[in-house]
């Protein structure tokens, strides 16, 4: 089982390669007019943490409808790795952060639809999305996300599955 402090220094080490990239690409995008993170299509890598040991990297499909006027959003990743596929849709509140960033917490389901396990465990379970998108531009956006399933292996182990991508707003 990995130390909490193990888990704290790689989540630290995540974030800031995470902000150092953001904080490039909004520095290299800010010549071009920027909008809020609108609805978007997207892909990236995950990597499910916590529950595994060593942790599994995989890749991540996601999409983000926005409903005009209020603060509420439809979304839907579909996880790839750990031996199985895992569809995970939520409706999110999403929370302004400036002009270019947004902040969200979804509320949802994680369906395992594939093999023995997925990233997000071998059953279906509820779950919770903490994210942030940054629009790099009006068309280009990166986003990040974890997917936090509540009972997510049949044995009653926690894990949390990571992603971060670019995405492609319309």
């Amino acid at each position: 089982m990995k130390s909490p402090k193990n888990i704290y220094s790689k989540l630290s080490l995540g974030l800031v390669i995470a902000t150092s990239v953001v904080t490039s690409f909004s520095a290299i995008a800010s010549a071009e007019p920027v909008k809020a993170p609108g609805s978007y299509v997207g892909a990236g890598i995950s990597l499910q943490s916590f529950a595994t040991n060593p942790s599994v990297v995989g890749a991540n499909l996601a999409g983000r409808y926005k409903f005009d006027g209020v603060p509420i959003s439809a979304r839907s990743s579909v996880l790839f790795g750990n031996g199985g596929t895992s569809v995970v849709p939520t409706v999110s509140y999403d929370l302004p952060v400036g002009d270019r960033t947004n902040v969200y917490l979804g509320a949802g389901a994680s369906f395992k639809v594939g093999g023995d396990s997925s990233l997000t465990g071998n059953q279906t379970s509820f779950a919770l999305q903490p994210g942030i998108e940054v629009s790099l531009n009006r068309r280009v956006l990166l986003y990040s996300n974890a997917v936090i399933p509540f009972n997510g292996q049949s044995n009653g182990s926690a894990g949390a599955s990571l992603q971060a991508g670019v995405g492609v707003q319309f």
